[in-house]
């Protein structure tokens, strides 16, 4: 399939004008008002915060396409520190309304798939023990592959509080996100995800998370998420160059393949990366 590029983000200049969004009475903007509290006990989002986020799927490929795509079968092509050939990493992913699972499978390793049902922790072996390991969110499970994905379902999800960013450092007119997830009045003292939003084609150029921890941690652990390049696929504008940074390890990732709404078929999937 041809693809259409968008250039690489980082690089784009800092002082265009910012293309936001403004549509106030679009289904997903007006859901996100609404669902990020109406009164004064419920923390509430920033308006260009939430404009921001809309601005994003618009640029994905519109508010239409992604309100219609539900599920994801993605291939990566995955190159870690020191390594010279690559590992395929088959991911499959449903965000609808209520689901929160994904699976995902290195192709070609005798390990079987990691099912995840969005239970608040899994089980994985360490070493010769087996720990538990908090659940990621279902934002937190897209937004290094899906970031419009992410943002949608941020968007209509009424327990993520969206902030313009007072920390971050952001250059020229590009916006910087905080990402607050809570069911109460009151914010946590840090956010679980940093996004910086370029001013010049409305796309993520970074995003840092937070990362399920195991045993006791002193103080969060942050993946770093580079999107260096973005590309027309299926209808939608994904990222297919990214650089992924976990305390000192980093990775690339090059998209390879995209399938829409395939449903959360297990077996069709574990065929496929028996292959």
């Amino acid at each position: 399939m041809s693809r259409t590029c968008v250039c690489p983000v980082a690089l784009l200049c800092r002082s265009a004008s910012l293309l936001l969004f403004t549509a106030l009475g679009s289904p997903l903007l007006s859901q996100a008002v609404s669902s990020s509290g109406s009164g004064a006990a419920t923390a509430q989002s920033d308006t260009a915060a939430i404009k921001a986020m809309q601005n994003i799927i618009v640029h994905s490929g519109g508010e239409a396409a992604w309100r219609e795509t539900r599920s994801a079968e993605e291939a990566f092509s995955v190159l870690g520190p020191g390594e010279k050939t690559p590992q395929v990493m088959l991911l499959l992913d449903d965000w609808s309304p209520g689901t929160t699972r994904y699976r995902r499978k290195v192709q070609g390793q005798k390990s079987p798939p990691t099912d995840h049902n969005g239970a608040a922790s899994y089980s994985t072996a360490i070493g010769t023990s087996q720990v538990s390991v908090p659940e990621f969110d279902q934002a937190r499970v897209l937004v290094s592959r899906l970031p419009a994905a992410a943002a949608e379902v941020m968007l209509r999800r009424s327990e993520y509080v969206l902030k313009i960013s007072k920390a971050q450092i952001c250059k020229g007119r590009d916006i910087c996100l905080d990402v607050y997830r809570t069911r109460s009045s009151i914010l946590p003292p840090i956010p679980e995800q940093q996004w910086k939003i370029s001013a010049v084609t409305g796309l993520p150029i970074t995003v840092r998370y937070q990362t399920s921890t195991i045993g006791k941690v002193a103080a969060p652990v942050w993946r770093e998420v580079y999107f260096l390049r973005y590309a027309a696929e299926d209808e939608l504008i994904v990222p297919v160059s990214i650089g992924m940074v976990l305390g000192d390890k980093p990775q690339t990732w090059t998209f390879v393949s995209l399938k829409k709404n395939p449903g959360f078929d297990i077996s069709k999937f574990d065929q496929e990366a028996a292959q």
